[in-house]
């Protein structure tokens, strides 16, 4: 796939973005709680509704979660399974 993207469109879209959902890579607990919540708001309206305009966005916050959950799983939990 060959998708060219305009940059120029881009960078103010994707600032829109974030100042109405945090979505962006977990740094924190504070991040961790926000995304969490920004999570439960969108499963709240998506549902398990696979043709929902958002549930593309469900996905993509769930793997940010997932990414920073195995990160951060404390040891005892991981050498235990």
């Amino acid at each position: 796939m060959n998708t060219v993207i305009d940059i120029q469109r881009l960078l103010p879209a994707w600032k829109t973005l974030q100042e109405v959902a945090p979505v962006s890579h977990i740094e924190s607990e504070s991040d961790y709680e926000q995304i969490t919540t920004l999570l439960n708001t969108l499963l709240d309206v998506v549902r398990d509704d696979a043709s929902h305009p958002l549930y593309s966005l469900v996905s993509v916050v769930g793997d940010l979660i997932e990414a920073y959950e195995i990160d951060h799983e404390p040891m005892a939990l991981r050498l235990s399974a």
